[in-house]
């Protein structure tokens, strides 16, 4: 009987899971020695075996500070020199306290994500980077269970296809999840886009295989140009500009 892991191998061997993609992004852009910043940092870095390890980015910066709503994920969390209980839209941080800014996972949960980005770019030194992975808006998955479900639903809907403890699930909003949104919500602020990408990850299907392969041949249709917008992630790499602290001072 064909395993989840085997159609995969099989009929789509190119997906590459999206904590796997969020840990290659991340150690392509974290400057060495870096002041680091993870919002919602929950109990660890990153989920993905293949890239950078959480221990390896972790050893190249030179202090890493975690922040959450939910305190006890923060003391299971053994990467954080320091764990912060605070909401994103108020950081207890000084203007430009990091060189790097993450979020793995968190973006489609922003109510109001005008003010977090707003504040990410504050405590951003200049020439800082944000690194950002999430659901992409536009897949039709996403995209129905954003238009169609209640809050609470697609809590429960996100328990049965991601197989998350319920600790790990939170209402999703999906304000800042596709490239046209991030794009808006820093048009006309300190940060600007080095990379956006929509890429697929793995299927959504884990039961019955027959299932999991239509899902990664469809997976696999998402590589034509015309469809790649249809793709389940987006990852995201932007950067404060270098002139944002003087362009402040002399106004």
């Amino acid at each position: 009987m064909p395993t989840y892991d085997s159609v995969i191998q099989r009929v789509a061997p190119d997906i590459e899971f999206h904590q796997n993609r969020y840990a290659r992004g991340l150690g392509e852009a974290m400057p060495a020695g870096c002041r680091w910043l993870d919002i919602g940092a929950g109990t660890t870095v990153h989920h993905g075996w293949i890239g950078p390890s959480e221990q390896d980015l972790v050893s190249r910066a030179r202090l890493v500070i975690g922040c959450d709503v939910v305190i006890d994920h923060l003391h299971r969390n053994r990467s954080l020199a320091a764990g912060v209980g605070a909401d994103a839209r108020h950081l207890p941080f000084a203007d430009g306290s990091f060189d790097l800014v993450t979020a793995n996972m968190v973006l489609e949960h922003l109510d109001e994500p005008e003010v977090v980005f707003a504040e990410i770019a504050r405590v951003l030194a200049p020439g800082g980077r944000f690194v950002f992975v999430t659901p992409n808006r536009t897949h039709p998955v996403v995209w129905l269970a954003s238009k169609i479900l209640s809050q609470t639903n697609r809590k429960a809907l996100s328990r049965v296809l991601e197989r998350r403890a319920p600790e790990h699930i939170f209402y999703t909003f999906y304000r800042a999840n596709s490239p046209r949104e991030i794009r808006q919500l820093i048009a006309s602020g300190t940060l600007r886009a080095r990379s956006l990408e929509q890429f697929s990850s793995y299927p959504f299907i884990r039961r019955p295989w027959i299932l999991t392969a239509v899902e990664a041949l469809w997976i696999r249709m998402l590589d034509w140009p015309v469809l790649r917008g249809l793709r389940s992630n987006l990852f995201g790499d932007l950067e404060k500009t270098a002139d944002a602290n003087a362009a402040g001072a002399s106004s």
